[in-house]
C-alpha cells in the first residue's frame, strides 16, 4: 500500500476568482491592457508620464568602484565579455565600474544607465546602496 500525502489549494487566492459576492471597490482603476489598442496604449503612456528609478550624477561617482582594465599579459582578451551595453571590448586603460553585484561595465556606459535606472543590467538586483 502506497501512501501519499495530497494538498489541496483554494486558487481563488491566488487569481482572485473569489466565489463571495463582494463587489470589487478597484474595478474601475483595473485596465485591460491585453485588450488596449495601439492609440489607446499611446495615450495611457502619455497621461501616466516617466518615472524616473535612476540616481544622480552625484550619488552615482560616489558610490561605484571605479577601476583601469588591464589585459594579462599573453592570456587572450577572449576569456572577458564585453561591456554588455554598448557591446565594445575592454581596452588596456579603459575606466571601468563595478557594480556591488560584481558585474563590471565601462564607467560612463554604466553610468548613463544608472541615470535612467538603479539595477544591473545583467542580474537586475540593485546597482548601488543610496
Amino acid at each position: 500500500m502506497v501512501c501519499q500525502d495530497v494538498m489541496l489549494i483554494d486558487r481563488s487566492a491566488f487569481f482572485g476568482d473569489s466565489d463571495d459576492d463582494e463587489p470589487d471597490e478597484h474595478e474601475d482603476m483595473r485596465l485591460d491592457v491585453d485588450n488596449m489598442s495601439y492609440e489607446q496604449l499611446l495615450a495611457l503612456e502619455e497621461r501616466m508620464g516617466n518615472v524616473s528609478t535612476g540616481l544622480s550624477e552625484d550619488a552615482i561617482v560616489a558610490n561605484l568602484k571605479r577601476w583601469k582594465y588591464q589585459t594579462v599579459a599573453g592570456g587572450s582578451s577572449s576569456e572577458d565579455e564585453p561591456c554588455c551595453i554598448c557591446q565594445e571590448e575592454y581596452a588596456d586603460e579603459d575606466d571601468l565600474g563595478k557594480l556591488k553585484c560584481g558585474h563590471d561595465f565601462h564607467f560612463n556606459c554604466i553610468k548613463k544607465w544608472l541615470v535612467q535606472k538603479n539595477n544591473c543590467p545583467i542580474c537586475k538586483k540593485p546597482a548601488v546602496d543610496v
